[in-house]
């Protein structure tokens, strides 16, 4: 798993909770940086902020869905602005579930679940055109 969050405390909360469920987890603090992470190895969830330096979320889940090696990754927003423009843009993107901070731990397992079973179920769907 990837967790993509600017704010450190955030980012290692996640991480250590991912970890406690048995989770190999790495990190980046902004979309560049994950971007490089996801080359070097595509992990099976990405967790990413919304609002982060360099390469906001957006962004990042866009050039995800472009790669057709990472277009069916699946990612969780995560996210503290909770209004329908964000979940509108995210869903625009692909993106299936979205994670509010402060989370419940119930939640968490919830999204995990989720993005594992669409990740189960995707993998005959076309890659985009390079």
């Amino acid at each position: 798993m990837l967790v993509v969050e600017d704010e450190e405390d955030i980012r290692n909360l996640l991480v250590e909770q991912l970890e406690d469920r048995g989770c190999d987890v790495r990190k980046a603090d902004n979309g560049a940086v994950a971007l490089q992470r996801v080359k070097e190895q595509t992990p099976d969830i990405i967790f990413v902020d919304v609002k982060m330096p360099v390469m906001d979320g957006f962004l990042f889940i866009s050039e995800l869905q472009e790669d057709p090696e990472t277009f069916q990754v699946p990612v969780v927003l995560v996210t503290a602005i909770n209004v329908p423009e964000v979940t509108a843009r995210a869903e625009a993107l692909g993106v299936k579930n979205v994670l509010t901070k402060p989370w419940e731990p119930q939640a968490l397992d919830l999204v995990i679940d989720q993005a594992l079973e669409r990740l189960n179920h995707e993998w005959d769907i076309p890659a985009p055109q390079a």
